[in-house]
């Protein structure tokens, strides 16, 4: 898949997801070869998020950080992320 053709697929992808049709995105996410892309980490750190693979979304959103240090969109959903970990297993960090 050329660089075009991959923008334009996570594009669709993104779409179907705020469109609630995750399953749908996520078969068509498959298809896309792994790329160094700030636009791919951030689609594959949203569909863990939406399936609730906090830690894919974790290393996802890492990953943009590592490309785009800046990145507030990621910087933001790794926050969100952690207050979802530490709202649903609040004992975990108290022994």
């Amino acid at each position: 898949m050329n660089k075009i053709d991959e923008e334009r697929t996570l594009r669709i992808v993104l779409e179907l997801l705020k469109m609630d049709k995750a399953s749908e995105a996520k078969k068509l996410f498959s298809e896309i070869t792994t790329s160094e892309t700030v636009q791919y980490w951030m689609v594959k750190g949203n569909l863990e998020q939406k399936f609730q693979n906090w830690g894919g979304a974790i290393n996802a959103y890492n990953h943009v950080l590592d490309l785009d240090a800046n990145n507030t969109e990621a910087e933001n959903n790794l926050h969100i992320i952690q207050n979802i970990i530490n709202f649903w297993n609040p004992e975990m960090f108290n022994p």
